[in-house]
C-alpha cells in the first residue's frame, strides 16, 4: 500500500483556506462598495431637501419664481459648463385657485433619468 504524504494533505488544505478566504473577501468588497454608493445617495437626498426647502422659503417670502440655479458635484452654485445638478421651479396653479403652486425640481445632469427630488410649494 502506498501512503500519501501528510505534506500533500497540508497543501490542499492551504489551497481551500485560501479559496475560502478569497471568497469572503470578493463578499465583503461588494458590501463596502454597495454602502458607499448608498452613503452617498443618502447624502445627495440630504442636499436637494435642504436646497429645496431653501427655495420654498425664499418663493413663500418673495411671491416669485426663482431663475434655473446649477450646481456642482458638492452642490455650490457654479456656470452650466461645469454644473451635475440643476435645480428648476415650474408654476402649477390649477385655473381659479386662490393659492398658487409651484414644483420645485432637483435633476441629474451627468446620469439624465428620472427626477432626483421634487418639491411642491405652494405660495
Amino acid at each position: 500500500m502506498r501512503r500519501h504524504s501528510k505534506t500533500s494533505l497540508f497543501l490542499m488544505e492551504l489551497i481551500l483556506s485560501i479559496l475560502l478566504f478569497s471568497l469572503c473577501s470578493a463578499i465583503c468588497v461588494q458590501l463596502f462598495v454597495r454602502s458607499h454608493r448608498e452613503e452617498q445617495k443618502a447624502v445627495f437626498l440630504n442636499q436637494a431637501v435642504r436646497t429645496c426647502d431653501s427655495v420654498a422659503a425664499h418663493i413663500q417670502q418673495e411671491k416669485a419664481l426663482p431663475s434655473p440655479v446649477y450646481y456642482d458635484e458638492d452642490f455650490h452654485p457654479c456656470a452650466q459648463e461645469e454644473a451635475a445638478w440643476l435645480l428648476e421651479t415650474r408654476d402649477v396653479t390649477p385655473a381659479g385657485a386662490s393659492v398658487r403652486q409651484a414644483y420645485i425640481t432637483i435633476r441629474d445632469l451627468k446620469y439624465p433619468g428620472p427626477l432626483a427630488y421634487t418639491l411642491i410649494v405652494g405660495y
